[in-house]
């Protein structure tokens, strides 16, 4: 460990019930989707969390076409306080909302999106597994960088190991949404 810095290498694995308090802590992420020609794009969209699920609204646009072809979908929000910066990844499908019960019940219709675009239809996303992870803030490294060798897969684990890809995540925890919201941290302030 670096001695000015005894944290610097600590990277934390953070707990689901935490990983879900930075989301409710938050309104703006990336949703990353696959296109129709299988390449993935990204895009900042607001949400809002709602017993196990992210909702999105959104227009008729490239996400909405995106996700009846290929609902699997990435979401990622991260930032920083003091001491840490943090990121969490929520992996899942997405599917339209269909019910006006629904799109009440989950808080969508008070979200504010920060896009000129009107926003007219919802999307929800239906966490499979959500990770996350804490490490020091530091003024960062700067390695050398060199040629990759070998193979792009990992080594197979040793009979009788256990393989992380293989872990099942942790169960999410349902919640109500917020009846108040920390202030959302803007582009600028992510990592």
């Amino acid at each position: 460990m670096n001695a000015e810095h005894p944290r610097a290498s600590a990277i934390e694995k953070l707990e689901t019930a935490e990983c879900w308090a930075l989301l409710e802590a938050t309104s703006f992420g990336r949703l990353a989707v696959i296109n129709a020609d299988g390449t993935p794009d990204i895009f900042p969209v607001n949400y809002v969390p709602h017993h196990g699920s992210l909702y999105v609204r959104t227009a008729r646009d490239a996400k909405f076409i995106h996700i009846a072809r290929h609902p699997a979908v990435a979401f990622e929000i991260d930032g920083h306080d003091d001491d840490d910066r943090w990121s969490v990844v929520v992996r899942g499908d997405a599917e339209r909302v269909t019910r006006e019960d629904e799109i009440r019940e989950s808080g969508v219709m008070t979200l504010a999106s920060w896009s000129p675009t009107p926003k007219f239809f919802v999307m929800k996303i239906a966490a499979r597994a959500v990770t996350g992870r804490r490490f020091p803030k530091t003024e960062g490294r700067i390695d050398h960088p060199r040629p990759f060798e070998g193979h792009a897969a990992p080594a197979p684990a040793a009979e009788g190991e256990a393989s992380s890809a293989s872990t099942r995540p942790q169960p999410i925890p349902h919640r109500g949404p917020l009846t108040t919201r920390s202030k959302p941290h803007t582009p600028e302030e992510s990592v």
